[in-house]
């Protein structure tokens, strides 16, 4: 799935871990790459609660080649904002088969 959602918040509650960032449908080589931020579990099969300024997030995501393709907020409160990102990132063409007929008949016309 090319598509993963992140939900952040931007107001700092005042606790041990002020902000917390959901984010859902990361494939496991990408979780494994943001092990070293401080994470607080699974909220479901598909969603993973970081304890992290949303941006540090974004930013770890972007490196790893997703990019931002929609975004939206809520106000709940008046000091209190979340914040949900759509992400998507491009997967690199898969290279034929060997022993592709198709392929084959490209590179002889050439």
């Amino acid at each position: 799935m090319p598509y993963i959602l992140v939900r952040g918040n931007l107001a700092a509650y005042g606790q041990r871990y002020p902000w917390r960032v959901l984010v859902s449908g990361l494939k496991a080589a990408d979780i494994e790459q943001l092990n070293r931020f401080a994470s607080g579990g699974y909220c479901d099969d598909c969603t993973i609660v970081y304890m992290q300024h949303p941006c540090v997030i974004l930013t770890a995501l972007e490196v790893l080649g997703y990019k931002v393709v929609a975004s939206s907020s809520t106000s709940v409160k008046q000091d209190y904002n979340e914040y949900m990102w759509t992400m998507r990132k491009d997967f690199s063409e898969p290279e034929p088969p060997v022993g592709d007929v198709s392929a084959a008949a490209e590179l002889k016309e050439d």
